[in-house]
C-alpha cells in the first residue's frame, strides 16, 4: 500500500542523508560529491528496503 511504500521511501532518505553527512564530515567530499553519495546510497537503501519487503511478503504467502 502506500503506507508501505512512504515508509520504505522514509528509510531511503534518512539513509542517504545520513551518508551524505557522514561522507562529507569524513572525507571532506564537495558539495557535488555528496549529493552523488546521497542519490546513490538512497537508491541502493530504497532498492535494498523494498527487496526485503517483498521477499517477507512473498515468504509469508508461501507459508499460508
Amino acid at each position: 500500500g502506500v503506507g508501505s511504500l512512504t515508509g520504505i521511501l522514509t528509510i531511503g532518505v534518512a539513509v542517504a542523508l545520513i551518508c551524505a553527512v557522514a561522507g562529507a564530515l569524513a572525507f571532506g567530499l564537495s558539495l557535488w560529491g555528496a549529493v552523488l553519495l546521497y542519490s546513490l546510497s538512497g537508491t541502493a537503501a530504497t532498492l535494498f528496503v523494498a527487496w526485503r519487503r517483498y521477499r517477507c511478503i512473498e515468504f509469508h504467502e508461501m507459508r499460508n
